[in-house]
């Protein structure tokens, strides 16, 4: 889990989450890292405690689910980036999506949109192996696959519109 907070609310942050899981500091303002046991119920009780006006909510901006992590370096980063959005494919629903990269560190270094567009043709071809058809659509989409970079770490998420409607806080750029 990715968490982003308000700004000057990673200290906030982490006080109220611990009570949800283990959240650490990235080493980037206001960005942290957690890990939860049961999605399903830590989004369910988010909810709940945005309806309610808990302080958490003071420090918490927004969500980004993770899925696979995994480790690169400049040079590796498009070829782990693609090993594991092949991996995910299958579970991106045949439709509409798109990838968006959230980069923290390697500024410059890393051609984000390019990037972007060579991970989406990696899904469109998946599908099609499968016989399936996919297109990206910004608008219009059913799924965003997240991926979350800090420095040489990374992890990559699938979120549906269906989930993001039903948690406001889950939010890919």
């Amino acid at each position: 889990m990715v968490v982003t907070c308000r700004r000057n609310g990673e200290q906030g942050a982490l006080r109220q989450l611990k009570y949800f899981g283990r959240f650490f500091p990235t080493g980037f303002r206001d960005a942290l890292r957690g890990f939860v046991t049961e999605r399903p119920l830590f989004y369910e009780e988010l909810l709940k405690s945005r309806e309610t006006r808990d302080p958490l909510w003071r420090y918490v901006s927004r969500l980004v689910p993770i899925d696979v992590d995994f480790s690169f370096t400049l040079e590796t980063f498009r070829e782990r980036l693609g090993e594991v959005i092949e991996g995910i494919a299958p579970r991106v629903p045949a439709g509409t999506f798109y990838v968006r990269i959230e980069r923290r560190g390697h500024k410059g270094e890393i051609p984000t949109p390019d990037v972007e567009r060579e991970m989406d043709g990696r899904i469109i071809d998946a599908h099609a192996r499968e016989g399936c058809s996919s297109h990206v659509d910004f608008e219009q989409f059913q799924t965003v696959v997240a991926v979350e970079t800090f420095l040489d770490l990374g992890g990559v998420g699938v979120v549906s519109r269906e989930e993001m409607e039903k948690f406001p806080f889950l939010k890919v750029p």
